[in-house]
């Protein structure tokens, strides 16, 4: 394992002069780069630009998402990976962690929010299809599907599930190798930024899914503690059994419209199915 003398958090990955790792497309190995989802960079860029429209008006969130692609366009040593507003909304491209990490450090610098990274994550990261989906499952599968949901959007972490009950959960996240050499000396303010953005998703699934209060997302372990991984203690409201039943039949009836869709019209494509089982759902 490579190693490196860590510095604090305080210490960002800012303080590195320019990006070390290809940023997105294939790595020097001929490896495709998909550690992050364009979904998470598109996330922040909206937030960034929501945030800064609340707070100082449309044409400072313009200036603000145009200075965010000239600051990144400044640390990308290759013209050809310059970015463009456009392309940062794109949520089928992927990026390296670096990359992630100086875009959501400028996000943060930018905003003038201290909380930006949590922010981003209880307000957008979980997404109105992800919401409908996730109705008709409990919490508790909910959390017990964490890792799967979570590898959609970050591969470059290894996600597991420690315990799950009815009213809690205690989550793990690991960081790989290859993630850990891009962060370099900046780790501890690399996954800070990783561990409060997790945190606000997590803290917002029984809102988001269910209407209910948010849960508490207590600190089991943390790396930039020193931890070999990041782990939490979830804890939310327990559904009552008339809420969970009332989406039941919200996803039987979905089932049964979209079955009564296709014995009507044989040639409906496999996206306007989807989207008849989640009209009940909704």
């Amino acid at each position: 394992m490579m190693t490196h003398h860590l510095l604090s958090q305080d210490h960002t990955i800012l303080e590195r002069g320019a990006m070390q790792f290809v940023p997105f497309g294939v790595d020097a190995q001929g490896e495709p780069v998909r550690d992050v989802s364009g979904i998470v960079i598109r996330d922040n860029v909206d937030y960034l630009e929501e945030w800064m429209t609340r707070t100082k008006g449309t044409e400072a969130a313009r200036r603000a998402i145009e200075d965010l692609c000239r600051l990144l366009n400044r640390r990308l040593r290759d013209p050809s990976h310059h970015v463009t507003l456009d392309q940062l909304r794109n949520v089928w491209n992927s990026y390296s962690y670096e990359f992630t990490s100086y875009l959501r450090e400028f996000c943060r610098e930018l905003s003038e929010d201290p909380a930006f990274y949590r922010n981003v994550g209880q307000e957008k990261h979980i997404s109105p299809l992800v919401q409908a989906l996730g109705r008709s499952f409990s919490l508790a599968q909910v959390h017990r599907m964490y890792p799967y949901y979570a590898n959609k959007f970050a591969r470059g972490l290894d996600y597991s599930v420690v315990t799950v009950s009815e009213s809690s959960a205690v989550l793990r996240m690991c960081l790989t190798q290859r993630v850990y050499e891009q962060f370099g000396p900046y780790r501890k303010a690399c996954v800070a930024q990783i561990c409060e953005s997790v945190k606000g998703r997590l803290a917002m699934v029984p809102a988001k899914l269910h209407r209910l209060p948010p849960s508490t997302v207590t600190d089991r372990a943390c790396i930039v503690r020193g931890d070999e991984y990041c782990e939490w203690e979830v804890r939310w409201q327990p559904l009552s059994n008339c809420h969970v039943a009332w989406h039941v039949w919200g996803m039987a009836a979905g089932v049964l419209t979209a079955a009564a869709l296709r014995s009507l019209f044989p040639g409906i494509s496999i996206g306007e199915l989807v989207l008849s089982m989640l009209v009940p759902v909704f």
